[in-house]
């Protein structure tokens, strides 16, 4: 048997293929934006916890600076313009938990260890660059306040 030789044809079908077929994977875990009822929980046998808002990506408005107490933008949010002093001040639990960030905004922005942006920081570059989107590691059980940076800088 000949082996099979891959052209760039080939291979563009293979990943139209992979494709038209991850839209059926992805609606199943796809979050919601409405709470699950208590009510068909326990009719499926599940137990009657507390209604669950599940959040995602699409959550952060265009013009924003977005943290997640989870990764992958999980859990509460939090959405800037400006800044925030200190978390521990405004609820949602984000206080050393910014564990997922978006930078919709048009500036970079800094995120601090301490309150009153002092500690150590970290730049978040603006979209559409590398590095605009995603979980923040290790750093985020520390981040207490963020800004956008001042000419450049932390």
């Amino acid at each position: 048997m000949p082996p099979i030789r891959m052209t760039p044809a080939v291979l563009v079908l293979a990943a139209g293929t992979a494709l038209v077929q991850a839209p059926s994977i992805a609606s199943a875990s796809t979050p919601s934006a409405s709470p699950v009822s208590t009510s068909a929980a326990s009719a499926s046998g599940a137990s009657s916890a507390a209604p669950v808002v599940l959040r995602s990506w699409t959550d952060c408005p265009q013009g924003r600076m977005c943290i997640w107490r989870l990764p992958n933008a999980r859990g509460s949010r939090g959405s800037y313009a400006k800044v925030a002093r200190d978390l521990s001040e405004l609820g949602g639990g984000l206080n050393d938990h910014a564990m997922s960030f978006w930078n919709r905004t048009g500036k970079t922005w800094c995120m601090y260890t301490e309150a009153r942006f002092k500690g150590d920081s970290r730049k978040y570059p603006r979209e559409p660059l590398v590095g605009a989107k995603g979980n923040t590691g290790r750093f985020g059980y520390k981040v207490s306040s963020l800004r956008p940076a001042f000419l450049g800088r932390c």
